[in-house]
């Protein structure tokens, strides 16, 4: 695969999209999208290419501007197995490649690359996090030979945010966001943290179906992104039908728990920006299906249980993105969801129930 195929592969961008330099540079020169080395615009000279890594990451011949970061997190100028780094090339806004070289002798790179003008980071008890404002990072693992050709990739999960191990994590933030508000960058980090939560982290175990037509039905808008400041939204709804009660919740008749008995969920997300006060706020029930009633009311639809079966969770998202651990506030017996089409909702969450 020729370094034109493999940086288009890696960094998941158009010539369209304004970061046309991080395609590969002999290509894009022929094509009179780069300037020949020496004529004024041409891009300084990188260090010299030593691992399968760098030959695989470095196809564009291009100057990488996260060099402050990689020096914060004690990142090296060359990526060998079992090491991490940042890669950002390309005219404004630019693109951000986030790679780790696994150990082991089999060339095995993950790659987690977005838009520059799409990202905000952010440090929290010594790790260093990169977050995408909306969406998720476009992440591949790619198994390269000797020479940095791709001998295999495929997708990864979705993930809006990459954590790394950083020497300095708070210098390191400093400088790609940096990078990033010179890129044009107009991420709401508050936001940002909402999508981050949505979208998840990556881990399979977290995956669920999603029920995109009940979030449609009451958030037309859909997303973090164009959420109202104090108003509460869903956000998100996804169904679970091997999911098991937590230790908040116990039977209403023995009082005895009922932690780890299977029960089928739905899982929902309601979410509130207080750019006021710089903080967002995430609700998170996890809803049996097994309801008493299921109403439609003006403007909300609720659910209503025999007994306190729904565990409701909360998360605060700070100003910098960053968002608290888990504290649930136990089982309730009922919860109103606000939704623009209530009906439509309670049509949607029936035949989700029926299966």
């Amino acid at each position: 695969m020729g370094a034109l195929s493999r940086a288009a592969i890696v960094l998941g961008v158009s010539l369209a999209g304004g970061v046309a330099a991080v395609f590969g540079a002999e290509a894009l020169r022929d094509a009179g999208y780069l300037p020949e080395p020496g004529e004024a615009g041409a891009p300084a000279a990188v260090a010299p290419a030593t691992t399968p890594f760098d030959r695989f990451i470095q196809a564009s011949e291009l100057q990488n501007r996260a060099a402050a970061a990689n020096a914060a997190c004690g990142f090296g100028e060359s990526l060998s197995a079992g090491e991490s780094g940042f890669w950002y090339v390309g005219d404004a806004p630019g693109a951000l490649g986030i790679y780790r070289a696994e150990p082991g002798e089999g060339h095995v790179l993950r790659s987690f690359t977005a838009s520059a003008d799409t990202l905000v980071a952010y440090s929290e008890y010594g790790e260093l996090f990169v977050q995408t404002g909306d969406g998720a990072f476009n992440s591949r693992t790619f198994v390269l030979d000797d020479a940095g050709e791709v001998i295999f990739t495929e997708p990864l999960l979705e993930r809006a945010r990459i954590a790394l191990t950083c020497d300095d994590a708070s210098a390191a933030a400093n400088a790609l966001n940096a990078e990033f508000a010179a890129s044009g960058a107009r991420v709401d980090p508050i936001r940002s943290g909402l999508n981050a939560f949505v979208v998840g982290d990556g881990y399979e175990d977290w995956v669920y179906p999603r029920v995109d037509g009940l979030v449609e039905a009451c958030a037309p808008a859909g997303g973090a992104v164009p959420l109202e400041d104090d108003r509460t939204t869903l956000i998100a709804a996804e169904f679970d039908m091997d999911a098991r009660f937590g230790e908040a919740i116990y039977h209403d008749m023995s009082g005895e728990s009922l932690a780890g008995s299977s029960e089928p969920m739905l899982y929902l997300t309601l979410a509130t920006v207080h750019s006021a006060t710089e903080h967002g706020e995430i609700t998170y029930y996890r809803a049996p299906l097994s309801w008493r009633d299921l109403l439609a009311e003006d403007g909300a639809f609720a659910l209503i249980y025999r007994y306190e079966a729904m565990e409701q969770i909360g998360f605060t998202v700070f100003a910098d993105g960053s968002r608290s651990h888990s504290e649930s506030a136990g089982g309730v017996m009922d919860a109103s969801f606000p939704c623009a089409d209530p009906q439509q909702a309670v049509d949607i969450l029936r035949a989700v129930s029926a299966g």
